[in-house]
């Protein structure tokens, strides 16, 4: 019984997939009149979305391989589709986006995609309108899968998220009432730092989401005057969750981060309540700093 519901459920999701592609006209269908991938085209389509953007921050919302992506991204460089510039704020790091003929290339398929959009959503009413994007958040999260078959994916922070942060690193604190105000206080000053960055493109932010729920999060940012980073709030609310392998996939995201952005050390203050994460950050390749054993580090060149 179980292999025909499965079997069920593939040929319903491939028949939806089929059915949208054909519906908006999706960019995938342009690899059949084109020598461009599926994957470059979604490439070429973030570039043209962000604007001007980098090459850390399309790897981070695309979960690109940082060393696949920079291949990609020479070779459009190569057919002039797009630019590459030294970053004003750090020039190991270049800021990304299209020539004239990339945007050329894309407008017309961009155009096709929004009207054909646009047709199908102005015969819909308001009502059906809430209930088409319910149920595509819907399907995107039960459909969004990490590597290991787990239901916890990493994703950017929204509105909330940062109240979220300073709420649960006060709640998961280890003492009393003092001990949870004095972390609340620090989580505060950290939000506050990553989202008053004079270059918020140094820093990120990364929620662990399992099933639609928030689960844990890992914020990194920039020290001030060096090339280092730093990973500032780590936590995962729920053991159930799979607490290691959750903290796991937010370390290896701030480490992804970190070496596509250049810099050049990464470290992670080991308080009480992260005595949890020792083990992990030492098989991650993490060592205690000598002059501090309060600091785990990581040195990426």
């Amino acid at each position: 019984m179980r292999s025909c519901v499965s079997d069920g459920l593939t040929d319903a999701v491939r028949r939806f997939q089929w059915f949208y592609t054909r519906h908006v006209w999706a960019p995938y269908e342009l690899a059949e009149q084109s020598a461009l991938s599926p994957t470059e085209w979604r490439v070429l389509f973030a570039i043209m979305h962000a604007g001007t953007t980098i090459a850390a921050e399309l790897s981070r919302t695309l979960q690109i391989n940082t060393g696949y992506l920079s291949r990609m991204l020479n070779e459009f460089e190569r057919n002039g589709l797009i630019e590459r510039n030294p970053y004003a704020r750090d020039a190991r790091s270049n800021q990304v986006s299209l020539t004239p003929a990339g945007e050329k290339s894309l407008a017309a398929t961009s155009t096709s995609v929004r009207e054909n959009v646009s047709t199908a959503l102005k015969a819909m009413t308001p009502a059906e309108g809430s209930q088409l994007m319910a149920s595509m958040e819907t399907v995107e999260r039960l459909l969004t899968l990490s590597p290991n078959g787990s239901r916890v994916r990493l994703r950017g922070p929204r509105p909330g998220d940062f109240g979220w942060i300073v709420e649960h690193e006060a709640q998961l604190a280890a003492g009393g009432d003092s001990a949870r105000r004095a972390s609340e206080i620090r989580a505060a000053r950290v939000v506050a730092e990553y989202l008053t960055a004079p270059d918020p493109t140094r820093n990120a932010c990364w929620i662990a989401e399992k099933d639609g729920t928030s689960a844990g999060a890992g914020l990194l940012v920039c020290t001030p005057g060096s090339r280092d980073a730093r990973i500032a709030v780590l936590f995962v609310v729920d053991p159930d969750t799979g607490h290691d392998a959750t903290a796991e996939q937010l370390i290896k995201a701030c480490e992804e981060f970190a070496v596509e952005s250049g810099y050049e050390r990464l470290s992670c203050v080991s308080d009480l309540r992260h005595e949890l994460f020792q083990p992990l950050l030492h098989r991650c390749g993490f060592q205690r700093r000598r002059n501090d054993e309060t600091i785990w580090e990581k040195f990426l060149k």
